[in-house]
């Protein structure tokens, strides 16, 4: 369904600092792609928990790590990959109030189940010592 190659990728070293660029694009790509303001906001929250969990976890804030970004889209949603090394997250199954969450402008803490709770598909596995992080998001049929 959607295109094997991204149309746009991006490797970063890990580093916090760069958080804010990351969510900036992610929003600007999402908002290309026809999702709403609010949605495109979503999306690249989830995104920046997941580089946080990747920077934090995975690779104990050590700064000369890379974290690749591949964005996939069609007519239907947006595909956002999280290639990366180190130790992958691990999910369980309780949820949180999304909406509560930004109003409050909470950071930390929430990780993989704020991913959840945004995206429509999250979807780990590691090959050798890589480790893929594939997100999902449809559009709202209108």
């Amino acid at each position: 369904m959607f295109p094997e190659k991204p149309q746009f990728s991006i490797t970063i070293p890990s580093k916090t600092d760069l958080l804010k660029m990351i969510v900036g694009l992610t929003k600007h790509i999402a908002t290309l792609n026809q999702f709403s303001i609010s949605d495109s906001q979503k999306v690249a929250l989830a995104v920046d928990e997941a580089i946080t969990n990747v920077i934090k976890h995975s690779y104990k804030y050590k700064k000369n790590e890379n974290i690749k970004l591949e964005y996939f889209s069609n007519t239907h949603g947006l595909k956002i990959k999280i290639i990366f090394v180190g130790i992958p997250p691990v999910f369980d199954k309780e949820s949180v109030d999304i909406n509560k969450l930004i109003k409050e402008k909470k950071k930390g803490g929430l990780g993989v189940k704020l991913i959840k709770s945004i995206m429509d598909s999250v979807n780990y596995k590691t090959i050798g010592d890589i480790n893929y992080c594939e997100m999902i998001k449809w559009k709202k049929k209108k």
